[in-house]
């Protein structure tokens, strides 16, 4: 009997595994929601700000794995049959425990001189190694997330996840009734969730033979084609999508940093709806470009675009009427007035939601190129922006900045660049 690839491209699955992955990400994103509440809640604006702070330089870590590893392996990895896709992560087991480990201990070396530069007030010693901790389990489990979203597998996320919710639940908990609410302590307490949710789903995939080294280097550099481009371009869009947060700390203050992070917090379930869609859908739009399935990629683009803005529209406009009551009994004293705020980044996220989807479709074809050179471009205009509108209208400036790159970039991509592969794909099968 021959092997089967990655699951088949179907309407019925899509919709079930993305309902499994949108209850995943619902999980998350009400976990990452109910923390930044309590934080906004108990701590100070700076020390909100830190943890915002500490949490973007997190996810600068997951985004050089993310291009190096699971990046082009989700690329590569839906092509393949069962055996060769177990073959191909047995060869990469060992250089993603490394480049993970190597990551902790710069950012943790980072955390503590950067800390020192700024004044931080926490214990440097101890953010720094609750910060290596938690970058080190984070990728881990991250990686197995990944193995099983590629293996069409999103219940066992949901499985992986839960766990990881409930141990941050008890961490928190615990840190409260014992006085310990600081910012190491909460990254601490992430770092050993992400650890048990990593632990207690983690399994081996049978191969027929442990890889050779030379198969594990033949691995390694067959990311290494598809990552020396999606890293810079990652890179460069991490900037652009979070350089705001420490531009307008620098020009406005730790307080500023907090009170953007706040409004944007209300509006993060739509970013990850978007990345419950991509989890699921690109290695499917990656088959599809193989087959040069136009109709069914056409599809597949346009639903997702129409879903996703039904769900942002739906979703702010439920949030603004609740605003009233959420800074009334929620956000408090100290994050009075935000609504403009909120309404802006709503805004943001609209066109950041096509934006992305467009991104997705890129990487699922192996167009990092170009997805660098509009990441380049796009920090240009990030940085030119902010440079102008975060003097003249302070936080305010900051999104403004981001909804001018958003909108830059969504034109690049859907009437230039996608338009662009399609033709030289067609071109290239005739």
């Amino acid at each position: 009997m021959a092997e089967r690839t990655a699951p088949e491209v179907s309407g019925k699955r899509l919709l079930r595994h993305s309902l499994a992955s949108l209850v995943d990400q619902a999980l998350l994103s009400g976990l990452n929601f109910a923390l930044g509440l309590v934080l906004i809640r108990l701590a100070t604006k700076e020390s909100y700000g830190l943890y915002s702070q500490m949490y973007v330089a997190g996810i600068f870590a997951s985004t050089v794995l993310e291009s190096l590893i699971t990046g082009p392996l989700t690329t590569i990895a839906p092509g393949k049959t069962e055996s060769q896709r177990a073959h191909l992560i047995a060869c990469l087991h060992r250089f993603q425990w490394q480049l993970s480990g190597l990551l902790a201990i710069l950012f943790g070396i980072a955390s503590i001189a950067v800390g020192h530069y700024a004044g931080v007030p926490e214990s440097l010693p101890a953010l720094g190694l609750a910060f290596a901790i938690y970058v080190f389990a984070n990728a881990l489990r991250e990686y197995q997330r990944s193995l099983n979203f590629i293996e069409g597998l999103p219940r066992r996320v949901l499985r992986i996840d839960l766990a990881y919710a409930l141990a941050v639940a008890a961490g928190v908990a615990l840190l409260m009734a014992t006085g310990h609410f600081t910012v190491p302590g909460i990254l601490l307490v992430l770092g050993l969730a992400n650890a048990v949710g990593f632990w207690r789903n983690a399994g081996a995939r049978p191969v027929a033979a442990p890889p050779s080294v030379q198969e594990q280097r033949a691995a390694i550099a067959d990311m290494w084609r598809r990552g020396r481009w999606a890293l810079p371009g990652a890179l460069v869009a991490w900037a652009t999508n979070y350089s705001y947060l420490y531009l307008a700390a620098a020009s406005l203050g730790v307080a500023a940093s907090a009170e953007l992070n706040a409004s944007r917090l209300l509006l993060m379930p739509i970013s990850l709806s978007v990345m419950a869609w991509s989890r699921i859908a690109r290695p499917m739009a990656s088959r599809l470009f193989s087959a040069r399935d136009w109709k069914r990629l056409d599809r597949l683009a346009w639903v997702s675009v129409a879903g996703i803005e039904i769900v942002t529209v739906l979703y702010v406009s439920l949030l603004w009427l609740a605003l009233p009551w959420l800074e009334a009994h929620v956000l408090g004293a100290k994050y009075q007035g935000v609504e403009p705020m909120v309404l802006a980044w709503g805004i943001y996220f609209a066109i950041n939601a096509a934006r992305s989807i467009g991104s997705s479709l890129l990487t699922s074809n192996d167009q990092y190129r170009l997805l660098l050179t509009s990441g380049v471009a796009c920090l240009v205009v990030m940085l030119v922006c902010a440079a102008l509108f975060i003097p003249l209208y302070g936080a305010w400036g900051a999104i403004l900045a981001l909804i001018v790159v958003e909108v830059f970039d969504c034109i690049l991509i859907w009437a230039f660049f996608l338009p662009r592969v399609r033709r030289n794909a067609s071109l290239a099968g005739t």
